[in-house]
Protein backbone atom coordinates (compact mmCIF):
# COMPACT_ATOMS: atom_id res chain seq x y z
CA UNK A 1 0.00 0.00 0.00
CA UNK A 2 2.76 2.44 0.94
CA UNK A 3 4.69 1.49 -2.21
CA UNK A 4 1.60 2.20 -4.31
CA UNK A 5 1.20 5.61 -2.67
CA UNK A 6 4.87 6.35 -3.28
CA UNK A 7 4.48 5.35 -6.94
CA UNK A 8 1.43 7.57 -7.31
CA UNK A 9 3.29 10.44 -5.64
CA UNK A 10 6.26 10.02 -7.98
CA UNK A 11 3.98 9.91 -11.01
CA UNK A 12 2.23 13.04 -9.77
CA UNK A 13 5.56 14.80 -9.33
CA UNK A 14 6.60 13.79 -12.83
CA UNK A 15 3.37 15.20 -14.24
CA UNK A 16 3.87 18.42 -12.28
CA UNK A 17 7.41 18.74 -13.64
CA UNK A 18 6.26 18.11 -17.20
CA UNK A 19 3.52 20.71 -16.80
CA UNK A 20 6.03 23.20 -15.38
CA UNK A 21 8.35 22.59 -18.33
CA UNK A 22 5.48 23.17 -20.73
CA UNK A 23 4.49 26.36 -18.95
CA UNK A 24 8.10 27.60 -19.05
CA UNK A 25 8.32 26.89 -22.79
CA UNK A 26 5.05 28.74 -23.33
CA UNK A 27 6.26 31.70 -21.27
CA UNK A 28 9.48 31.83 -23.30
CA UNK A 29 7.50 31.69 -26.55
CA UNK A 30 5.21 34.49 -25.38
CA UNK A 31 8.20 36.57 -24.30
CA UNK A 32 9.83 36.16 -27.71
CA UNK A 33 6.54 36.99 -29.43
CA UNK A 34 6.19 40.15 -27.32
CA UNK A 35 9.72 41.21 -28.28
CA UNK A 36 8.90 40.72 -31.95
CA UNK A 37 5.65 42.67 -31.62
CA UNK A 38 7.50 45.53 -29.93
CA UNK A 39 10.08 45.57 -32.72
CA UNK A 40 7.33 45.55 -35.33
CA UNK A 41 5.48 48.39 -33.59
CA UNK A 42 8.68 50.44 -33.47
CA UNK A 43 9.28 49.90 -37.19
CA UNK A 44 5.68 50.85 -38.00
CA UNK A 45 6.06 54.08 -36.04
CA UNK A 46 9.30 54.87 -37.85
CA UNK A 47 7.61 54.28 -41.21
CA UNK A 48 4.68 56.47 -40.21
CA UNK A 49 7.08 59.27 -39.32
CA UNK A 50 8.88 58.92 -42.65
CA UNK A 51 5.57 58.92 -44.48
CA UNK A 52 4.47 62.07 -42.67
CA UNK A 53 7.73 63.80 -43.63
CA UNK A 54 7.32 62.69 -47.24
CA UNK A 55 3.70 63.88 -47.34
CA UNK A 56 4.68 67.27 -45.95
CA UNK A 57 7.35 67.53 -48.63
CA UNK A 58 4.84 66.67 -51.34
CA UNK A 59 2.37 69.23 -49.96
CA UNK A 60 5.07 71.92 -50.06
CA UNK A 61 5.94 71.05 -53.66
CA UNK A 62 2.25 71.15 -54.62
CA UNK A 63 1.83 74.56 -52.96
CA UNK A 64 4.92 75.90 -54.68
CA UNK A 65 3.56 74.75 -58.04
CA UNK A 66 0.25 76.47 -57.37
CA UNK A 67 1.96 79.77 -56.60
Amino acid sequence: MIKQLADVSLKSLDMINKNAEGINKLAEFLHDTQKQLNTLATKVLELEQRLNVANKGIERIDEQRKN
